[in-house]
């Protein structure tokens, strides 16, 4: 049985370095299949976020991946101008988009056919990948996998800049090229259905410091007179401007910018993709994968904050309702789910209010026996299921405080 509320309806248009256990061995084995957006090294699962393909009988592979799968640093893959280089042992590779030249330590290699942009990557056909990089390549046409091996350097080790995919644990690193030493590397542990999962984020310090200045601005702006506010919006980037007006009370408690603002949503876009995996390494379907990520943002620390954060501060900081739900609703959007923040107004004689996250889903997605009747918010035919992020424990569609989520104001994100 599920039970609809009242509510009030304000519709609004709205990755770590993993050092692997295998570092220390001296053979390493790569494989790349056509249309799988993963690959292994040393039979251990990495996420990419393209997939290789064969065209004009050539098969196509992400040169950063590779470059990565044979122990390339992420600060040595430069792209200037038009020109990829990467620095491999002291070996020197480049070669530009639409351009057939190959030139590996000054010498030129003419390719026959060129490389291409796939997915904002640029795809090189394998054979020229096995020219650039001195490595044996074969084919496995029952498996339709490119397949190498080489010889790694005593003493060194692998860094690879994205997604270790295992059941239940993982570790992601930034999506873009910064020193390690600048990130934070933040470890979470957090249990759903009876098994224990794990997680390692390295954050770029870059997002987390401008997160963290923007509380303070938003202090100093609604603490200063009007012709203050004037000067201060007059200065500030449309950005955080939008952020800064959100806050106010005419805003009503939408936070939906917070939700989509681009260098989080980017970030916790590999987040997400991490936590999907996890989820799909362990069958879950299209509901309890979205339960899956409301368990790991509610193992994140609950702190009462005065005004808003941003998902990769809430990350590294923790937050109270109002910041977890900011963070869920921005990885459950990236993954492609239909969500909306559930904002509650405060009993009569109470002064604080409460937030949640609104999940959509057709009545055939949920599960058939659960022992709690399944809380939703209905507008324009769509059913937002209630989802508490504040505490570990709590399932998509149990209400947590039956006094107080009683009329919620709907603000959809778009």
């Amino acid at each position: 049985m599920k039970k609809l509320l009242v509510f009030i309806c304000i519709v609004l248009i709205g990755v770590g370095i993993m050092f692997s256990a295998f570092a220390a061995t001296n053979d390493v084995k790569v494989e790349f299949t056509i249309g799988k957006s993963q690959y292994t090294i040393n039979g251990q699962y990495y996420a990419m976020d393209v997939a290789p393909y064969i065209k004009d009988n050539r098969t196509f592979l992400p040169l950063r991946y590779v470059a990565y799968a044979i122990g390339v640093e992420p600060q040595n893959i430069v792209y200037e101008n038009g020109v990829i280089s990467i620095n491999n042992d002291n070996n020197v590779v480049k070669l530009s988009v639409n351009s057939d030249i190959l030139r590996v330590n000054g010498n030129i290699i003419q390719m026959d056919t060129k490389p291409e942009i796939v997915n904002n990557r640029v795809m090189v056909p394998v054979y020229w990948i096995s020219k650039a990089f001195g490595i044996n390549i074969s084919w496995n046409q029952s498996t339709y996998s490119v397949t190498f091996d080489y010889i790694e350097k005593t003493g060194s080790s692998l860094n690879i800049n994205n997604s270790t995919l295992t059941n239940n644990s993982s570790s992601l690193a930034t999506s873009t090229n910064v020193n390690p030493s600048n990130d934070v590397s933040k470890q979470f542990s957090w249990q759903y259905r009876n098994a224990t999962y794990s997680l390692e984020l390295q954050i770029p310090t870059d997002i987390l410091n401008w997160d963290r200045k923007i509380p303070a601005i938003i202090d100093t702006f609604y603490n200063s007179n009007g012709e203050q506010q004037s000067s201060q919006l007059s200065y500030m980037s449309d950005e955080i401007k939008t952020l800064v007006l959100s806050c106010s009370e005419y805003a009503n408690n939408n936070y939906t910018p917070w939700v989509t603002e681009e260098s989080n949503y980017d970030y916790v876009k590999d987040v997400a993709k991490t936590l999907l995996q996890m989820a799909q390494n362990n069958g879950f379907d299209n509901f309890h994968t979205a339960e899956f990520v409301q368990s790991f943002v509610e193992s994140i620390p609950y702190k009462v904050t005065d005004t808003p954060e941003l998902p990769v501060q809430t990350l590294v900081d923790g937050g109270d309702c109002k910041d977890k739900s900011i963070l869920l609703a921005s990885l459950l959007k990236n993954l492609g789910y239909n969500v909306a923040l559930l904002v509650f107004p405060p009993p009569q004689n109470q002064q604080v209010g409460h937030m949640a996250v609104g999940i959509a889903f057709n009545d055939n997605e949920l599960p058939l026996y659960r022992d709690y009747d399944f809380t939703y918010y209905s507008f324009s035919g769509t059913k937002y299921y209630f989802a508490e992020t504040t505490s570990p424990g709590w399932l998509i569609g149990q209400l947590s405080d039956d006094s107080l989520e009683q009329t919620a104001y709907i603000y959809a994100i778009s």
